[in-house]
């Protein structure tokens, strides 16, 4: 597990680099944040939040003339099961995470306003 999680600001500029396959500029990244996801951050707000991401190791920085550029050092792979395993462990006790996964689709699968006879499957 990742010993530190992702605020929902930190997360909306990971998904950003994620799907980026070369490093990032604070310029590019403000610009794809505030497009993406209908914001209008100033780019003091985005380095901020980057300089949290690279205290907490999900990235990396390196000068590049004048501009840093910033790297990934944790996938979304690894994030994304990182928080599953931490999903699982939370909501799964006492039980083990094929309980929880059955619980989940069984809630997923169910229509809504339909009584819930999920106790009764064996």
């Amino acid at each position: 597990m990742l010993e530190n999680d992702l605020t929902n600001i930190e997360m909306l500029i990971m998904k950003c680099i994620w799907d980026t396959p070369e490093e990032l500029a604070l310029s590019q990244l403000v610009t794809m944040v505030n497009e993406r996801f209908d914001k209008n951050w100033r780019p003091q707000t985005i380095s901020t939040y980057l300089a949290h991401l690279v205290r907490k190791n999900y990235l990396t920085m390196r000068r590049s003339g004048k501009v840093f550029l910033y790297h990934p050092e944790v996938t979304e792979e690894e994030y994304r099961s990182s928080q599953m395993d931490e999903l699982v462990h939370y909501w799964g006790e006492p039980g083990t995470p094929t309980e929880f996964l059955s619980a989940l689709f069984v809630k997923l699968i169910r229509p809504p306003n339909t009584p819930d006879f999920s106790h009764r499957i064996t």
